[in-house]
């Protein structure tokens, strides 16, 4: 097999992964209401999660690795390529979540879910949309 064939079966075999997931997370009640939060009650999920001192060690260095992998310009598939560059981020982002589902105690993941749900109708009772406008 050329070598764009074990290219093109392993970006297959990583999207599969990623689906397989991303369903698997739908079929849970913490996945879907990780999923449901707005992009800054994700943010306060992750805040509280790093500064609570229960979270084991091994979730916290979890959570920075995906915000380091985010933050840098490396990717596994470049972002230059369309859809599929960005697709990686996704899938990197889908299954750190279902790791740290596993990895966290269930009672910190629902308080830290709970603490990023109340972001979210503070939000709602303000009248304002899932970002700041106007600061």
């Amino acid at each position: 097999m050329p070598w764009y064939g074990w290219v093109l079966l392993g970006a297959g075999a990583f999207i599969a992964v990623t689906a397989i997931t991303l369903r698997a997370l739908h079929a849970s009640s913490r996945g879907r209401r990780f999923l449901a939060l707005s992009t800054r009650a994700k943010l306060r999920f992750g805040r509280t999660l790093l500064s609570d001192a229960r979270v084991p060690l091994p979730a916290k260095l979890t959570l920075l690795l995906l915000v380091g992998y985010l933050a840098l310009p490396f990717d596994i598939i470049p972002d230059f390529l369309p859809i599929v560059g960005q697709l990686d981020d996704v899938a990197v982002v889908v299954l750190t979540v279902a790791i740290l589902i596993l990895a966290i105690p269930r009672d910190r993941f629902e308080a830290a879910l709970a603490a990023a749900e109340s972001v979210g109708a503070n939000q709602a009772l303000e009248g304002r949309p899932g970002r700041d406008q106007g600061t």
